[in-house]
């Protein structure tokens, strides 16, 4: 009984950091706005496959080694800042480019009307944008400590980090779900390409952010 009171308070505070805005979250909602479901669920296994890397990086120890080498910790956090700048940078540039392709009245983000990207690609994205959050690292430390010690089995370790992992899955494939209902895609239509600028605009925020953090 203790162990599943563990498991869950632990589950909980997974849940909580996964809930809370930061760079997976918008672009886990760009993916669905500006694409379809299947986009954003690809994202969300993206996103999922980051955080597993994280949660290996830190139960076998080499978060301690990150911790004692800091240029190595810069170096991810650079790359990080780098990365969310272009890929906020492309969104924007992109609605650009469909407004101006658009003839007339046509509206530039009906789904069929816009270059879909594949299941891949989509992946990438979402596992780098995770994987290149050096922040990560320190927040599944700081976690993971809480309820794991020297004497706690493999299996348990194990037990934590794939719950991690599917909570991350879960939640952005429930947001993908959510944005590409039909009801709700048809409402917010018409202002799909604002949705993708104000995303990209804070990708390019938050790599700043995290290029400036320390």
């Amino acid at each position: 009984m203790q162990f599943f009171l563990q498991w869950l308070l632990m589950a909980s505070v997974q849940a909580a950091a996964a809930i809370s805005p930061g760079p997976a979250f918008v672009v886990a909602v760009r993916s669905a706005m500006a694409y379809d479901r299947r986009t954003g669920i690809f994202t969300a296994f993206g996103l999922g496959l980051g955080v597993a890397v994280h949660v290996l990086v830190v139960l076998c120890g080499l978060a301690v080694l990150l911790q004692h080498y800091t240029f190595v910790f810069d170096v991810i956090r650079y790359a990080g800042a780098a990365y969310l700048i272009y890929i906020g940078g492309k969104a924007i540039l992109l609605t650009k480019r469909r407004d101006k392709a658009a003839p007339g009245d046509a509206i530039p983000d009906v789904p069929q009307a816009r270059e879909m990207i594949s299941g891949r690609k989509a992946l990438s994205v979402g596992f780098f944008t995770n994987l290149l959050n050096p922040k990560a690292v320190v927040f599944f430390t700081a976690v993971f400590t809480q309820f794991i010690g020297p004497g706690t089995p493999v299996s348990v370790m194990m037990l934590y980090g794939l719950t991690s992992v599917v909570i991350e899955i879960a939640w952005f494939s429930g947001v993908a779900v959510v944005l590409t209902d039909r009801r709700i895609k048809e409402r917010f239509l018409g202002i799909v390409h604002w949705v993708e600028r104000t995303c990209g605009g804070l990708m390019i925020g938050l790599g700043v952010k995290l290029a400036f953090s320390r």
